[in-house]
């Protein structure tokens, strides 16, 4: 609810609170009179409270919200650069993910999607070097024809976030991030 909103309510609860008390003092004698009054009393209270309750649930939802805001700027302070990468060594094609910057990863999956085939997955529960994986490309074969797309899911060595991204295999033989979320 928008602030005038909520001082044009006040200010209504206010005023009937005061004709209330007015008709109660100028009516004091009358039984009757004096028990709808207090029962339209009690109304007003529960109203008031319900006005009270509805800021409060605001405050928490906002409060929430920063929470959550903050908590994501720690994550994305603390994220190891994780990026995959193609080299060539004794004849083999391995798919290589390495954590830049000294920041290790944890609980490391990685899934190397080829095009014409299942996908290779590769796990590590601490990443600070390097993961190789041999992506069994026929010799002779262009590795960029072959792989689709790099999945990525790791978390920054204080667990303060999780992170999977998706890397694209682009025909100029490098890898493009398309996707990065942050998962709550």
């Amino acid at each position: 609810m928008s602030r005038p909103k909520v001082r044009l309510i006040y200010l209504l609860v206010t005023l009937g609170l005061v004709v209330l008390f007015a008709v109660f003092i100028a009516f004091r004698n009358n039984a009757a009179l004096i028990a709808a009054l207090e029962a339209a009393g009690a109304v007003a209270a529960a109203a008031f409270a319900a006005i009270a309750a509805m800021g409060a649930m605001r405050a928490a939802a906002e409060s929430s919200a920063a929470a959550r805001r903050s908590r994501e700027a720690v994550a994305r302070t603390m994220r190891p650069r994780v990026q995959p990468s193609i080299r060539q060594e004794n004849g083999l094609v391995l798919g290589t993910v390495e954590s830049g910057e000294g920041r290790p990863a944890i609980d490391v999956t990685v899934v190397w999607v080829m095009a014409d085939r299942g996908a290779i997955t590769e796990q590590t529960a601490r990443l600070e070097d390097g993961l190789s994986v041999d992506l069994e490309v026929p010799e002779g074969a262009n590795v960029w024809d072959q792989l689709s797309t790099v999945w990525i899911e790791y978390e920054d060595d204080g667990r303060t976030g999780q992170w999977r991204d998706t890397w694209q295999a682009e025909a100029n033989g490098r890898f493009s991030l398309t996707h990065s979320e942050l998962v709550d």
